[in-house]
């Protein structure tokens, strides 16, 4: 579909132009992991975190800086990774906590863009086993949708709005249905609406 691809080649361009003011800020993160980690041993652990998603029916490698703790990282199952329950219950470094703050665990995700495993603008990829129980129920919008950075869900974070589900689903029928102006619209607003959500650290 020539709206798809025009978005894909439109945001691709975008992160790839957005990595080189996007890189320094990624050094100083990850010198800031390890140096953490050199003065508490409770903070070691790599620079990145990846867990498996499903973004368009395929499997990607979705890449953020590592936010929780050694001890969190000693007990992730074998298989698919589920870091929030550890975020939840305060497994995180110190680091962790301010990147969590500020969204900024998600920056290396500017690498899965250029790399056209996902959007700018999409819905948030899930775990391999969340989107299997989604399709058991009969429901395939994880497995069809494209991925995105920023997505519906996370742009009305801190207020009131519609379900996850339905605002997952609007978004699909857009992608879908709707002019590719139209569509640059929406994308527009959920990017606004996003780092306002952002500034005032809602949602996290």
């Amino acid at each position: 579909m020539v709206r798809r691809r025009g978005k894909e080649l439109r945001e691709r361009g975008l992160a790839a132009v957005a990595l080189l003011p996007a890189a320094p800020v990624m050094a100083g993160i990850a010198m800031a992991i390890k140096v953490e980690g050199m003065l508490d041993p409770a903070a070691r652990g790599p620079v990145f975190f990846v867990e498996q998603r499903i973004s368009r029916g395929r499997v990607i490698d979705l890449v953020k800086f590592r936010t929780i703790n050694a001890e969190a990282l000693a007990q992730l199952d074998e298989g698919p990774s589920h870091i929030k329950r550890f975020e939840r219950a305060g497994m995180v470094t110190r680091v962790g906590d301010w990147l969590k703050n500020w969204y900024l665990d998600e920056l290396p995700q500017i690498l899965n863009i250029v790399a056209g495993d996902m959007f700018l603008i999409g819905t948030r990829p899930y775990p391999l086993d969340a989107t299997r129980d989604e399709l058991a129920r009969g429901r395939t919008r994880k497995h069809d949708m494209p991925g995105g950075l920023v997505g519906p869900v996370q742009s009305y974070k801190g207020v009131k709005s519609p379900s996850e589900y339905d605002l997952d689903m609007e978004y699909w029928e857009a992608f879908t249905t709707w002019t590719a102006w139209d569509l640059w619209r929406l994308d527009w607003q959920i990017l606004n609406r996003s780092v306002k959500v952002q500034m005032r650290h809602e949602g996290r």
